[in-house]
């Protein structure tokens, strides 16, 4: 059974106090197995469809993906998330990237990261940020496996737990380390989520098998960080998909009412 209305308030606490203190929380059991299969189809149909070649970043990562099919769109603000989303970010968040990975053995991003830049570094002689700290968080990305990774050999999601709060990059391509943590995996099945900071030192463990990984991405951030529609300067959003936008979904695609800047 899929989970379509918001959390209650002690829920949501509960979820956010994880996400703080780890860099990143895993949630059952959220898409149901017909919203799963339209959105495996829409990202086979950017390799499929020739209108939407724009939209193959690479052979095996698909942007902008509200432009391609409306099972994008309804997940700009499909619920629990999306509540989920503006609980940490703020009501006036929006949208900075959709994107997707179908990525069979020979493609993968396999070293640990951060995502874009390591936007708190500490300075020389710290060990870490000071624990009394919550950092805030500017970018939240909603991972979405659209197959199962129940299994190392498929290809899982892999996060170092805090390793958030360390103002570093990770200490090692593939074996990272903070404060004797190690990476801790994901065992996911299609339809669950979780949701991470993008400082927290992650990456998709190699998939050694015959399965193709379907994994679609929702990258939120707070209203001061740019979106990353490309070309950027000159990109508009499809009038279609502004038509059939409510209020909110306009705010989260990025039709701000006028603010401190502009």
């Amino acid at each position: 059974m899929s989970i379509r209305e918001p959390f209650g308030a002690e829920r949501m606490q509960e979820i956010a106090t994880s996400l703080h203190r780890d860099g990143y929380v895993h949630l059952p059991g959220v898409l149901d197995p017909a919203e799963v299969v339209a959105l495996k189809n829409g990202i086979d149909s950017v390799y499929d469809d020739p209108r939407f070649e724009s939209n193959r970043y690479n052979d095996y990562i698909a942007v902008r993906l509200f432009e391609v099919s409306t099972a994008f769109e309804e997940m700009l603000t499909r619920e629990p998330i999306f509540s989920l989303v503006e609980a940490v970010l703020g009501a006036d968040c929006h949208l900075i990237a959709q994107n997707a990975l179908r990525n069979s053995k020979h493609h993968k991003i396999a070293d640990f990261h951060v995502d874009d830049r390591l936007i708190f570094p500490t300075s020389e002689g710290m060990d870490r940020h000071d624990p009394r700290l919550i950092l805030p968080i500017h970018v939240l990305g909603v991972q979405i496996p659209l197959t199962d990774t129940n299994g190392i050999e498929f290809g899982p999601t892999q996060y170092v737990p805090g390793s958030h709060t360390s103002g570093r990059q990770p200490n090692h391509p593939t074996e990272p380390t903070f404060e004797g943590r190690v990476p801790e995996t994901v065992f996911a099945r299609a339809g669950d989520i979780y949701l991470h900071n993008g400082q927290c030192w992650h990456r998709g463990a190699p998939n050694q098998s015959n399965r193709t990984r379907y994994l679609f991405q929702l990258s939120y951030a707070q209203r001061w960080v740019s979106q990353r529609f490309h070309p950027f300067v000159n990109y508009q959003l499809p009038p279609d998909v502004i038509a059939r936008a409510d209020e909110r979904r306009r705010r989260v695609l990025g039709l701000h009412p006028m603010g401190d800047y502009g």
